[in-house]
Order: structure tokens, then sequence, then C-alpha cells
């Protein structure tokens, strides 16, 4: 287990296809993690920041209108920007955890494997997007794309999928393997958890137990700032 920056706070990411439950796990550990006495801050890209917000209506909502697929991936970089810049960046400086739902992983899987965007170009972006940083640790919740599908039942923009969410199965199958083979080019930032129905305790408890050890590793008990 390697660190992905050089600054004392500890950054956790969460990845998924659709539908495995991100929103239920992230509270759980930043709970624990607050029970511990941690100073924790967590948020969602795109999102958090005044112009993520705006960006995310754009790529999302699905009054909206489609874009080509490169500027639908330039505008998810942009929104990077903000997040790490005003929301991540300055928690990791001051030595507390960030936890994020989603980073450019999300990019690679979703626009890479998921739309046939250049590979290449999106590590090239990634890279300049956080100055080369990346999360310490990725949890991956790995669930079946027509399982995950079946779980969505709309909610940001009102009782309707998202643009996202409403792409083919096809689409979404391409994502699940696309974010498998970048497990597999990344084995020490990513921690793959099942997707266990019904059992989120259980899943929780590999999150949990896994971040744990990585502060213990890393010996972050004494570095990490305590509220």
């Amino acid at each position: 287990m390697s660190r992905g920056h050089k600054y004392p706070g500890l950054w956790i990411n969460f990845e998924s296809g659709e539908g495995a439950g991100k929103t239920t796990q992230i509270p759980l550990l930043i709970n624990d993690l607050k029970c511990q006495g941690f100073v924790v801050k967590s948020g969602r890209e795109p999102g958090t920041t005044p112009a993520g917000e705006q960006i995310r209506r754009v790529l999302q909502d699905p009054s909206m209108p489609n874009l080509n697929p490169k500027t639908e991936m330039l505008l998810y970089v942009a929104a990077g920007v903000e997040f790490f810049e005003y929301c991540v960046k300055p928690v990791l400086k001051e030595g507390g955890i960030y936890v994020s739902d989603r980073w450019r992983d999300t990019t690679r899987a979703y626009q890479g494997y998921g739309l046939g965007i250049d590979l290449k170009i999106i590590d090239i972006l990634t890279r300049f997007s956080c100055g080369g940083a990346c999360p310490d640790i990725t949890h991956l919740i790995d669930i079946d794309a027509e399982l995950g599908l079946s779980k969505i039942t709309g909610g940001e923009f009102g009782s309707k999928k998202d643009k996202i969410e409403s792409r083919t199965l096809d689409f979404h199958k391409r994502v699940n393997q696309g974010y498998r083979e970048i497990v597999r080019q990344n084995p020490e930032r990513f921690k793959v958890i099942p997707y266990l129905d019904g059992q989120p305790e259980a899943m929780h408890e590999q999150i949990k137990e896994y971040t744990r050890e990585f502060i213990q590793e890393h010996n972050l008990e004494n570095v990490l700032v305590r509220s």
C-alpha cells in the first residue's frame, strides 16, 4: 500500500458502477472515522463546489441536451479540477481525511471504456487536473451491471434516471469491465468490495477494516488531525 500524494492527510475514494450503494457506504465509513476522533470532510465529483454542481447538472440532468463524448469527458475533468483544488487539497494539506464519491477513475471507466475516449488523453488530463495526486485508497464496490441498474429508482432529478444511468446495458457492462481493468493496473490503490445484496453492514466491515489497516501501515494515527 503506497501513498497517492505528498500531503499529510488521507484521501479515500469510492468508485462503482450504477446502483452499488456508494451513498450508503460513504456515511458509514465517515461515521466510523469520526468516532475515532479524526477530522473528516466529504464531497461528490462532479459537484460539491458551486461550479461543479452547475457542471453536474449539464452532464447528468435528463432535461439538458446530450453532449459530444469529448465534451462530456472534458467537463468531468473541469469539475474535477474545482473539486480537488477547493475541496480535497485544503483538507489534505491540513492533515485531515477527505472521502470522495468518485474521482478520475470514473472518467476512465465511463468515458474511456464506456464511450471509447482515448485512455492516454484521460490519463494526461488526470495528472494535470490534480497535479499528479491521486487517492490513497479507492474502495471499488463491484456489482453486476444488470443488477445495479435494477436498483436505480431516480431521485436527484425527480423520478427520472439521469443521463448516465439511462444509457444501455452494454454501456454499463463496458464501464464495469473497465473498472476491473483499472483495478488490475492499480492493485495497490484499490480494495475491491463485492456487492452483497441486502448486506450493507458486511460490506462496511470490509471497507472499515481495510481503511484501518492502511492508517496503521503508514503510521497515520498520530499524523492525521483529530477534532
